[in-house]
Order: structure tokens, then C-alpha cells, then sequence
């Protein structure tokens, strides 16, 4: 006769795990953490502006999402850039092309009407005040301002997709941040994606291997990590923790010059024939790519935590969470839903608090604002894209108003973003650790400390 067992009660905290990974989400509101994830943030902003001011707008006015511009909408904006030409410079400043139609560069005429601002009366000021504004809304833009904008609100869509339990939404606006966007990128800019690409693995390794640190030693019940503490842990080995993002993407190197060079081969007659033929020859080592791309694309947060928490190289933590996730791949589905419910709760709760500061700011101040610099920011709107107002040409000191004003708005919707940011590594953290006690029954409070080998237990260092 089997042995009779009472239990009185059950410690849900150590038999269940699945909420601990919801509850790291609320970890990215905490001060040293927010702090942390907005320096990042702002740091990958700062390249992102300078790598526009060097290269200049090359990127459609409706943004790279957009379908591709037509020749109707090139032939408006023409006639849109003529008109502005033909009221407010004289002749002898008007570009090149006038009578000709569809040929008028809409970045030549806006240039001339701003160098033509500060010579002229008051009452032609106005009218040319008036025509930058129309010809804003046609001018090309940069391309980390346009990536900026698709990230947020393909983020945005994700959140209201998971929200409103909406799959249709959530598997659109996913498909357009990680499969649509990077492809707009490569087909529109390609430097950006290898300048600012290797800036942003850079800020995802590093940068998250100090968010995971911190939040690692947050759930394992340990001292808290200030910001710097958490960047000088990740100091002496941050080229270990750059690197880790980037392993998968070796498999490009070899897929990306064959592909270069028989694109170049199908361009000469006779030999294209053959190129044609070698073309399975690129399936082929696509399809090894993809491979390796598609699980990296699940597995590469918990790869960062791994490296924080374990102390290993970038190739032993892709190793690692990915036999993680294939012995366990229920769990891992059960923990990505509940990391994403997290991230989708602090993207609302961080959208909420900016969106009402923001408000609030500009509908009281706006009171008396009259036709000033402040009296008409930015309508924000709860996890929809931001309705800008048209950039307005100023006087001098009003403008540098205007711009002391954008720049606070810059630094709320940046603690807003790094909130997001932080609570995206902080999920990811409490996903490997929930993975790891899973698959190996190793502790939430079992970390990797500076000074003991790589990857070693606390009881085998001991």
C-alpha cells in the first residue's frame, strides 16, 4: 500500500515560474534600470541624427513602409515646388528646369526660400513662411528618421495587437518590424544598415548584456546594480557581449558575396545562362541561412542574458539558449507569450504617462502661448503615432525656443522609449533564467560572478 503524503501548502513562487518572467517586466520602471535603458536609447539616437546629417534625406516623404513612390506623386510634388518657386524667388534664384514639367527638386527650392528668408520684408516672409511649410510635407527624408518612425509604430501596432488580443494585428505589425522593415532598410539605404546595423548590435549586446545584469541579480534576490555598476560590469568583456548578436550572422558572409557576384554575372549576355543555372547554387545557401536567421531571431535575447548571467562567449550562449529552447519548446512558447503580454503593458502604461504629461504640458501652456513657438506641439495619442504639426519657420530667438521645447519633448518620449527598451531585455532575462531552471533545475539565484570561471555553478565554485 502506497505511502499516504499531506501537503499543507504549496510555495507557488518556486513551482511556478511562468510569472516571474510577466513580473520583470515591471523591473524596467525602476530608477537605475530607466536610467540605464534611456542613456542607451539616446546614444543610438545620437548616431542615428548624425549619420542623417552626414548623408542627407534620401528616403520618400511617406516613409519606408510606404509603397514605392509613382510618378503621379514625384509630378505633384514638382508642381508643388514650382508654384512655391515661381511666387517667391525672383528669377534669376528659381532652379534650373522650370518649364519643364515633373523637373523641379523639391529639396532645391525649399533650401533657396530659406536662404532667401532673412533678406526680404515682413509680408514676404509670411508668404514664404507659408510655401516651407506646404513643401515640407514633400520633402525626402532621412533614414533613421524614417526607420525611428516605423519602429514606433510597428511597436505600437504590436502592442495594441496583443492588448485588444487582436493575432491578425500582432502578426501584421511583428511581420513589419522584423521582416519588412530591415528589407525597406537594405533595398533604400545600405550603409545605414551596415553603419548604424553594427552601432545597434553594439547597444543590443553590450548595452543589453547591463540591462540583463541588472535585472538578473534584481529576480535573484541579490543587491540591485546601479547604471554604473552595471556598465563596468559589462566593461571587461563588452566585446564578448557586442559580439553575441552578431554570430548568426556570419552564416551572411559566405550567402551574401556569392549572391553579389552572380548578380553581376547575369548582367553580361551568354554567361547570364549560366548564372541562371548557379542560382540554386544561392537557394541553397539561403536556406541554410534562414536556418540559422529564424531561430536566432527568437533565441538572441536570451543569448545577451545568457552571457550576463553565465559569463560565457557569445558562441556557447547561442549554443546554450538554443538547446534551451528546443528541449523545451512549450515552455519557451509559454514564456514568449508572457514576455510579449509584459512588453505590451509597459509600451501602455509608458505611452499613458507620456502621452498625459505631453498633453497637459501643451494644452496649459498653449493658453496663453498665442502664436508663439509653443502654441502648436505635438497632439500625442495613446499608442497611435504621434500627430506632428508641420515644422514652422521662426525669428531667431523663437526658434530657439522651439527648440529647447523639442528637446524636453525629446527627453520624455526617450524615458518612454528606454522604459520600453529596458523592459524588453528585463522579459528576456526572466526567460532564461525560467529556461534554465526548467531544463537544468539551476536557481533563479544561481549567477555567474566576476572572478569564478565562466559558466560555473556557485556550489561548484565553491
Amino acid at each position: 500500500m502506497a505511502e499516504r503524503v499531506v501537503v499543507d501548502q504549496i510555495d507557488f513562487r518556486s513551482a511556478l515560474v511562468f510569472p516571474r518572467v510577466l513580473n520583470a517586466a515591471t523591473g524596467a520602471f525602476q530608477p537605475a534600470r530607466l536610467l540605464a535603458a534611456t542613456f542607451i536609447v539616446l546614444a543610438l539616437a545620437v548616431a542615428g541624427r548624425f549619420y542623417d546629417a552626414l548623408r542627407g534625406p534620401t528616403i520618400q516623404p511617406a516613409g519606408l513602409l510606404a509603397p514605392s513612390r509613382s510618378q503621379i506623386d514625384s509630378a505633384v510634388a514638382s508642381d508643388v515646388a514650382r508654384r512655391a518657386a515661381l511666387e517667391n524667388l525672383p528669377p534669376e534664384q528659381r532652379p534650373a528646369g522650370m518649364d519643364v514639367r515633373g523637373g523641379i527638386d523639391v529639396e532645391t527650392v525649399y533650401v533657396s526660400l530659406q536662404n532667401r528668408l532673412g533678406s526680404v520684408s515682413d509680408r514676404e516672409a509670411d508668404g514664404i513662411r507659408r510655401a516651407l511649410e506646404r513643401l515640407d510635407s514633400y520633402r525626402p527624408k532621412g533614414t533613421f528618421d524614417s526607420f525611428s518612425v516605423a519602429v514606433g509604430r510597428c511597436v505600437d501596432s504590436l502592442a495594441v495587437g496583443v492588448l485588444t488580443v487582436s493575432p491578425a494585428v500582432s502578426l501584421g505589425a511583428f511581420a513589419n518590424l522584423f521582416i519588412d522593415l530591415p528589407l525597406a532598410c537594405w533595398r533604400e539605404d545600405r550603409w545605414f544598415c551596415f553603419i548604424f546595423g553594427a552601432a545597434f548590435l553594439i547597444a543590443m549586446g553590450a548595452g543589453g548584456a547591463a540591462l540583463c545584469r541588472m535585472t538578473a541579480m534584481d529576480l535573484a534576490g541579490k543587491d540591485k546594480l546601479s547604471a554604473a555598476d552595471a556598465f563596468a560590469f559589462v566593461k571587461p568583456r563588452w566585446i564578448n557581449h557586442a559580439l553575441v548578436p552578431v554570430w548568426p550572422l556570419l552564416t551572411l558572409v559566405v550567402l551574401l558575396p556569392v549572391a553579389a557576384l552572380l548578380g553581376w554575372l547575369s548582367r553580361i549576355p551568354l554567361i547570364d545562362i549560366f548564372a541562371g543555372l548557379a542560382y540554386g547554387l544561392v537557394i541553397v545557401l539561403a536556406f541554410f541561412a534562414a536556418i540559422a536567421l529564424i531561430p536566432w531571431g527568437f533565441c538572441m535575447p536570451l543569448a545577451v542574458a545568457a552571457s550576463a548571467c553565465e559569463g560565457c562567449d557569445g558562441l556557447e550562449a547561442a549554443q546554450r539558449t538554443v538547446a534551451y529552447v528546443l528541449r523545451r519548446p512549450l515552455h519557451a512558447l509559454l514564456y514568449f507569450i508572457m514576455a510579449t503580454i509584459g512588453v505590451s503593458l509597459v509600451i501602455f502604461i509608458s505611452d499613458l504617462f507620456a502621452m498625459a504629461t505631453l498633453s497637459l504640458a501643451a494644452n496649459f501652456v498653449g493658453m496663453t502661448a498665442g502664436e508663439g513657438p509653443m502654441a502648436s506641439q505635438a497632439t500625442i495619442r495613446l499608442l497611435l503615432p504621434d500627430d506632428l504639426s508641420p515644422s514652422r519657420s521662426l525669428g531667431f530667438t523663437a526658434s530657439m525656443s522651439a527648440g529647447f521645447v523639442g528637446m524636453w519633448i525629446t527627453v520624455v518620449k526617450s524615458i518612454a522609449v528606454g522604459a520600453c527598451f529596458g523592459a524588453f531585455w528585463s522579459v528576456a532575462t526572466g526567460a532564461y533564467l525560467a529556461m534554465r531552471k526548467s531544463c537544468d533545475d539551476q536557481p533563479f539565484d544561481d549567477l555567474w560572478m566576476p572572478g569564478t570561471p565562466a559558466g560555473s555553478r556557485q556550489d561548484q565554485a565553491a
